[in-house]
């Protein structure tokens, strides 16, 4: 897949640990098609000089996770299981981003699907499951 600097891409806003690695970028493309992208900088980068793997699964639940907020009406949501592959390395000045989807929507959860590349190689694959949470949030 290939990164899309012209979808209307805005920061995922929030405090703490995201400020760390980001700023991650969001987009929601029509209905259900939510996109989600990070620059990786050296800041980003592992002893061996790829994308650091915990970097990777922050910027896929990150952005899973935007998409459930979105998906849920802007009501908080809460990862409560998330699985990834690991496919491939990302490198250094690449554009990390990636695309999600609703698998299923329950009463309560979201079921999400997401696959993560860099520039155009797949280098994740990932799945979890978000618990709607009653009340507000942000993202």
């Amino acid at each position: 897949m290939k990164y899309d600097p012209t979808l209307p891409w805005r920061d995922i806003e929030g405090e703490g640990f995201n400020d760390h690695v980001g700023p991650i970028r969001f987009a929601q493309v029509g209905e259900a098609a939510y996109h989600f992208a990070l620059s990786l900088e050296a800041r980003h980068m592992n002893s061996v000089g790829v994308a650091h793997g915990g970097l990777m699964m922050t910027v896929a639940d990150a952005g899973m996770g935007t998409s459930a907020f979105t998906a849920a009406g802007q009501r908080a949501v809460a990862t409560i299981d998330f699985e990834c592959d690991f496919l491939a390395p990302g490198k250094l000045g690449q554009m990390l981003h990636g695309k999600a989807h609703v698998v299923r929507k329950a009463r309560e959860f979201l079921f999400m699907q997401a696959d993560l590349y860099a520039d155009t190689r797949h280098v994740l694959r990932a799945s979890g499951i978000w618990a709607i949470r009653s009340g507000g949030g942000k993202a």
